[in-house]
Order: structure tokens, then C-alpha cells, then sequence
């Protein structure tokens, strides 16, 4: 499960993702995006991509606030259940999208509180994959909510992975190519949602 993420070279989303019509105003570097925060997806319309800051878990509609998002723990979905559930396997047939990030936090919140960095060996900039909806506010507002695809570990990550590739539904449902990943461990600092500073990502 990931409960947060980092993006911090968001001046290489255009090239990386192919955007033609350029980046909409309000994306900023974050090393520390947690659930109900807004942040860049990539969504694909007749061909054509374009990014929008989408708020990270999935909310049902009617709902009153983003409560729900920590209740159900919607910011995650598990490839094991996505294809069983009539709801999840439309999404992932027809909503499909993907997520930009430099690398994710495993967090153990259990007794002493541990957190490691996850990031690609190479360390270039990746997405996760995931799905999209839209949820309106009480006020009227329609927003654009977004929830990350997630999948058994790794031999080489034992309790954690994430998908990256989504080139085809069944394909992407796959673990991380063995070397694909390195992480080290971080300060306990990430495990609030309030700090965002460089340092988040520094090995200890």
C-alpha cells in the first residue's frame, strides 16, 4: 500500500509523458503528496494526452467530504480484487490513467515507526499506474479524483510494489522487473503529511 509519494521534477512532465498542450498552472514540486492532496495525473482523451491536478483517492459520489478516502483507504487499489468488483474493472477498462512520481514511502506504522524511500534504480521519473473518476463537492464543485493501482510484492521488495507499465490491462497488473527499484530508509519525519522538504528523501 502507498500512503504517500514524491514528485519533485515536475518540469520534465511534458517531455517525459509526451504532453502537447503543455502543463496546467498550479503543478508543484512535493516530496511529500499524501491522500485527499491534489496532484499531476495523466489521462488520455482520443489519443491525446494531457495532465490534470486531480485530488489522490477515489471519492463516492454524494458523499458530503473526503472523509471516506481514509475510511476505505480509496487512495490504493488492490490489482487481486480490481477485476472482481463490477465498479473497479469498469474504471480500469475505461478510466485508466497514470500517475507521475520520482519514487513512493513504504511506511511501517506499527511500534517504532520506520520509513523507507522507494525509488527507481535509474532514478528517473516513472508513473504509477491507476484509475480516475470525478466527485462533487456540496458546493457544487466537480473534481477530479485519482487512486493508484497496487500489486503483490516483489521477491526482491518483499512487502511492497507498485505497477508502472500500463501498455495493456493484463500487462500492467504485473510486479516490477527484478533491479527495477532501490530504496533506503528515511527519517520518521514523512510520517506526517504536513512536512515537504527535500530532506524527506535523504538516507539515514
Amino acid at each position: 500500500m502507498i500512503s504517500r509519494y514524491a514528485l519533485y521534477t515536475t518540469a520534465d512532465l511534458s517531455k517525459r509523458f509526451d504532453i502537447p498542450d503543455g502543463l496546467p498552472k498550479g503543478i508543484k514540486p512535493s516530496y511529500n503528496i499524501s491522500p485527499t492532496v491534489s496532484a499531476p495525473v495523466v489521462t488520455a482523451t482520443d489519443g491525446k494526452r494531457a495532465v490534470s491536478l486531480m485530488k489522490w483517492g477515489l471519492v463516492a459520489k454524494g458523499a458530503k467530504d473526503t472523509n471516506s478516502v481514509f475510511r476505505y483507504k480509496t487512495y490504493n487499489i488492490s490489482s487481486e480484487n480490481i477485476l472482481s468488483r463490477h465498479s473497479w474493472e469498469r474504471a480500469v477498462r475505461e478510466s485508466r490513467c497514470l500517475v507521475p512520481a520520482n519514487g513512493f514511502y513504504e511506511l511501517n506504522g506499527s511500534g517504532k515507526k520506520l520509513a523507507y524511500y522507494v525509488q527507481p534504480g535509474d532514478q528517473e521519473l516513472v508513473a504509477f499506474a491507476g484509475v480516475h473518476s470525478s466527485w462533487q463537492d456540496p458546493e457544487g464543485v466537480t473534481h477530479g479524483t485519482f487512486s493508484v493501482i497496487t500489486i503483490d510484492a516483489t521477491s526482491e521488495m518483499p512487502e511492497f510494489s507498485t505497477v508502472t507499465d500500463t501498455s495493456s490491462l493484463y500487462d500492467m497488473l504485473r510486479p516490477c522487473p527484478r533491479g527495477f527499484l532501490a530504496l533506503h530508509e528515511v527519517g520518521a519525519a514523512i510520517h506526517s503529511p504536513k512536512p515537504d522538504t527535500p530532506n524527506l528523501i535523504d538516507s539515514i
